[in-house]
């Protein structure tokens, strides 16, 4: 019983952290709200802020702040017949009533004229919507409850959890973001340089960073990084394309993964879900980490999905900081 409620307790934690960004949202409708001000707000590590909030509140930053502007300006429509369709727009931070108009009906289905044109349609916004200012307090604890009654079904935990020292690395840039070819190309690449100056390709440890969530980012233009450690000896040696980077020392939870590579995504994702909420840790600011701990071939299949991996992840955490006070 008290390990469930030092449980529930960090996870009510990561709501209060979340409170900040939530209330940015609602209280100032008319401004969108950016990864780095949500970070700042929150205080989580701007790598991990985006999975943190969708696992948490169910939707993603944008998908959540859109939907509270949109369901502000329906209110507006209902309850304000004085203000312009255009006014509305700008107090909910469109452009003009056009784009405005053209989201409005792609969440409810109807157009916000008809709003005040058909009264069925007035009856029906009326049953979800009110004039009265969203109480954020009861809003976080009311979902901190859902996901409570509601846990992921994937909970996956670390098999254990170090600390390692810094790292020098040679880094090389994925030219097709998190496509598999390019992936593979970046690979051989820092292949051939490692067997150039004398490293076995084999058990030199190797590390890919995703520097980019592939929910919000698209694959071309998510950013992937593959890594050699070598040895200090060996940085003059970093030349263009390859970058000397490092890795830096700290405290990693350690997951194992060993699964279709179409699973991969949701592993990491549970993660933050389930994983990370409860574990008295927070992510520390530095990217998802891929350890590639053993022998992997090119996947040639029509389906790259279907190709079972094995590698370890690595999630550079701290031990989780209490919430700011909500102004």
């Amino acid at each position: 019983m008290q390990h469930i409620k030092q449980h529930n307790k960090h996870r009510d934690l990561y709501f209060e952290r979340l409170k900040p960004v939530v209330a940015y949202i609602h209280n100032h409708p008319d401004q969108s709200v950016t990864l780095e001000q949500a970070a700042v707000l929150s205080h989580f590590s701007k790598y991990h802020f985006q999975r943190i909030f969708s696992a948490l509140m169910g939707e993603s930053l944008t998908q959540y702040s859109n939907r509270v502007r949109l369901e502000r300006a329906a209110s507006l429509l209902f309850f304000h017949p004085d203000k312009s369709v255009t006014d509305i727009a700008l107090d909910c931070g469109y452009s003009g009533s056009a784009n405005f108009a053209r989201s409005f009906k792609e969440h409810y289905g109807i157009t916000p004229v008809s709003v005040r044109k058909t009264e069925r349609l007035r009856k029906q916004l009326a049953n979800s919507l009110t004039p009265q200012k969203i109480n954020v307090e009861l809003l976080m604890q009311l979902q901190a409850e859902r996901v409570s009654v509601n846990p992921p079904a994937l909970n996956p935990t670390p098999e254990r959890i170090i600390n390692i020292d810094s790292m020098t690395l040679c880094t090389l840039r994925a030219p097709r973001g998190y496509h598999l070819d390019g992936i593979w190309q970046c690979w051989e690449q820092l292949k051939l340089w490692a067997q150039t100056h004398d490293l076995d390709p084999q058990t030199t440890t190797k590390l890919g960073f995703g520097h980019d969530n592939p929910l919000f980012t698209p694959l071309d233009k998510a950013r992937y990084d593959g890594a050699l450690v070598i040895p200090v000896r060996l940085k003059s040696a970093v030349l263009s394309p390859f970058r000397l980077s490092t890795l830096a020392a700290g405290q990693y939870a350690v997951f194992r993964y060993h699964d279709l590579l179409g699973n991969l995504l949701p592993f990491q994702l549970a993660l933050y879900a389930a994983w990370l909420p409860t574990s008295g840790f927070e992510p520390d600011d530095a990217p998802l980490i891929e350890h590639y701990n053993q022998p992997a071939e090119r996947n040639n299949e029509a389906d790259p999905a279907s190709h079972v991996i094995a590698l370890e992840i690595w999630l550079k955490v701290k031990p989780l900081a209490k919430a700011a006070p909500v102004s």
